[in-house]
């Protein structure tokens, strides 16, 4: 059921989760939704991973805050910059190690890190992007196996 005058686009019938945004979604709009994902994450790693017991009450209510910025904008701009570049035909390979040198050289750069934490983190970023794109990539062609 459907209400009258509505525009619904059918559901993708592979159920995968991870496919590429179709075309007529913007890639700001997906990475949005990156930005909440790895958001989601990063805060719960907050809460597991918090500060030790003997701090404050605002430093254990603050801790999840921290983590999730730095994952959902990590998200956010490895997303963007990969799906521009898919979109103007850079392979897998490729795209995931350009979008993970992008996204870990901005973060750096934004947080006043030194030079060689900038490499490290550009190259750490870089790497897990590309298995970020693999895992991605796996469960793409696994969803369209099924779907056949």
């Amino acid at each position: 059921w459907t209400p009258a005058g509505s525009s619904c686009v059918p559901l993708d019938p592979s159920g995968a989760m991870w496919t590429k945004p179709p075309p007529e979604v913007s890639c700001v709009s997906s990475s949005v939704e990156s930005f909440y994902r790895g958001a989601v994450a990063g805060g719960v790693f907050g809460l597991v991973f918090g500060p030790e017991t003997g701090m404050g009450l605002m430093a254990h209510v603050m801790a999840p805050f921290r983590p999730a910025l730095l994952a959902g904008s990590w998200c956010l701009l490895t997303s963007f910059s990969s799906c521009a570049l898919s979109r103007d035909g850079l392979p897998f390979p490729w795209n995931g190690a350009l979008s993970g040198l992008f996204s870990g050289a901005v973060i750096s750069l934004v947080s006043r890190w030194p030079r060689e934490s900038t490499a490290w983190t550009m190259a750490g970023s870089s790497i897990l992007s590309v298995l970020s794109h693999y895992a991605t990539e796996g469960q793409s062609v696994k969803a369209s196996e099924r779907a056949e």
